[in-house]
């Protein structure tokens, strides 16, 4: 639910500012590592949505993979959840220290509003 307040609250306070009172889509870029549970983001954006003037818009959820790379070789490999950060290198077959390039995201990274 606090994640669904901060992003209705930035695009409240962004479309305020560009002199719009209604949201038609918001969208977020979340990482693989973020946190966030789509189906729950979603429900608790439509209840906090229900009976204003947003009521009818759309929330589009973009889920970014995880890039990790390695600092031994320089390979930059990745996957799509958690488990990824277990496997090892495909370049050199390290297994620990992978940095995380992509994965922890949480970007409010477009609004349309009228």
């Amino acid at each position: 639910m606090a994640i669904a307040q901060s992003l209705l609250r930035m695009a409240e306070e962004e479309i305020a500012a560009k002199n719009c009172s209604r949201l038609e889509v918001v969208r977020v870029e979340y990482g693989a590592l973020a946190g966030v549970v789509p189906e729950s983001l979603e429900l608790c954006f439509e209840a906090l949505i229900k009976g204003t003037p947003h009521e009818s818009a759309r929330l589009e959820l973009i889920r970014l993979p995880l890039r990790l790379r390695c600092p031994f070789c320089g390979e930059v490999f990745g996957g799509e959840g958690q488990e990824a950060l277990l496997q090892p290198c495909p370049g050199c077959g390290e297994q620990f220290g992978h940095v995380v390039e992509q994965g922890k995201e949480l970007i409010l990274s477009h609004l349309e509003a009228r």
